[in-house]
């Protein structure tokens, strides 16, 4: 049977909170075995309301992949680097980041103390896996910040602050080499330039890396043909192993899922390969939270052998177009609301830039992200336009606000009807 393209649906950051080992498991006497993430009812909550955000962003990205380019990304990042700016919104424009991120329901410290518990805990559950979570913020020197979203930010977030002169090259340099420093070198910048107007970055970044809880043997690993959509192939190097993992087969789609625990089954690698025939996008099309929960309820351990290319790749895209087809439309324009950043300047998203990296082999997982969210400056004409167009006026009593008349000039050079 000829296999489709394999989908990396949900990154690995978002699988969280395994049992300690799995049914019928060895464990060998004083091994650690790290610990499970604790979350409180209204956290588990905002987990599943980000796996919605996560099927939301990642189906709205491979609609519009049209070329048959891989796709990579990590929407915790991106939840993360959201969370931060949104504590800095108000009225309309915070209730977009609300139902964008699908957290309306919970309160804005629930969202706070939730991205609090997963970046103080999730680095901390598998000492065999690396997990680094970064925050950081940085404003244009001069720019007047609100000590109480700083303060917000650096508590739940973790987030760094500096102020930077903006128009300065080594501010590039900084925020480029403070991602690559928390991203092991795998992303080695976020923003090409720094824009004039541009006022603050808010910038998220992860690095992951954990082997398999049973690695794939290199001997096997063979060059084997993988079809591409279009029916055509490319060869590829395989790597095959009879190993322990968990399997589901959705009769109904003919969908095959694969569960690759990594060590010691805190995180894990889910591989959802669609029925001979289907396409990629239209499984994505047709998925949803509730039935992702019910593919990874269904998930039973099995001991089979198992064959998958070896894979390594770099994405990049701007999620601007993505995040207002999502609701967050209001937090781009002129009517944004960012005055909890600062009062009294009229701020906007300019843009988010979104950069990931992932690289599997038979040892493991090696993966990298990094989100930028830009803040910059409503633009301000420098002088009034000129009148030179059709025009409504009227005459009113200034204290009153009486409308004494009302006209329209479509044509000044007219002196009749």
């Amino acid at each position: 049977m000829r296999k489709q393209k394999l989908t990396l649906c949900i990154a690995c950051f978002l699988i969280i909170c395994f049992g300690s080992c799995k049914k019928g498991a060895v464990v060998s006497p004083g091994k650690n075995l790290g610990k499970n993430l604790v979350l409180t009812a209204s956290e588990q909550q905002a987990a599943t309301a980000g796996n919605s955000f996560t099927l939301k962003l990642f189906k709205n990205l491979d609609s519009s992949n049209t070329s048959g380019a891989n796709l990579f990304v990590s929407p915790l990042s991106v939840s993360f680097a959201l969370g931060m700016t949104s504590n800095g919104a108000a009225g309309q424009t915070f209730t977009a980041f609300e139902n964008t991120l699908n957290f309306a329901g919970l309160t804005q410290a629930q969202m706070n103390t939730y991205y609090n518990n997963l970046i103080t805990n999730l680095p901390q559950l598998d000492p065999n896996t690396t997990l680094d979570i970064a925050n950081s913020i940085w404003y244009k020197q001069g720019f007047s910040v609100e000590p109480q979203f700083l303060q917000t930010d650096s508590s739940n977030f973790h987030a760094s602050v500096q102020s930077l002169d903006f128009s300065s090259p080594a501010a590039l340099t900084t925020i480029n080499g403070w991602v690559s420093n928390n991203t092991g070198g795998y992303i080695p910048s976020i923003i090409n330039s720094i824009p004039a107007g541009e006022v603050m970055y808010l910038v998220n970044a992860i690095y992951f890396k954990s082997s398999w809880k049973e690695s794939f043997n290199t001997k096997n690993t063979a060059v084997q043909s993988f079809y591409l959509a279009d029916n055509s192939q490319v060869q590829a190097s395989f790597m095959s192993s009879s190993i322990d993992y968990n399997y589901y087969y959705d009769s109904p789609s003919g969908t095959n899922i694969f569960e690759l625990p990594y060590s010691n089954s805190k995180f894990s690698m889910d591989i959802v390969l669609p029925a001979s025939g289907t396409s990629v996008n239209t499984v994505l099309a047709g998925l949803d939270s509730a039935k992702w929960q019910s593919w990874m309820n269904a998930l039973t351990p099995t001991k089979n052998t198992i064959t998958m290319p070896k894979f390594k790749f770099s994405y990049s895209t701007s999620l601007n177009k993505a995040l207002m087809d999502l609701g967050l439309k209001i937090a781009f324009s002129d009517g944004a609301d960012f005055s909890l950043i600062n009062a009294g300047q009229p701020l906007k998203i300019t843009d988010v830039e979104h950069k990931g990296y992932v690289e599997t082999d038979e040892s493991g997982t090696t993966a990298a992200a990094a989100t930028s969210v830009g803040i910059g400056i409503l633009a301000i004409p420098a002088s009034p336009p000129s009148i030179n167009r059709p025009f409504i006026f009227v005459i009113r009593q200034m204290s009153s606000g009486v409308i004494v008349f009302a006209g329209v000039v479509n044509n000044p050079l007219l002196t009749g009807s």
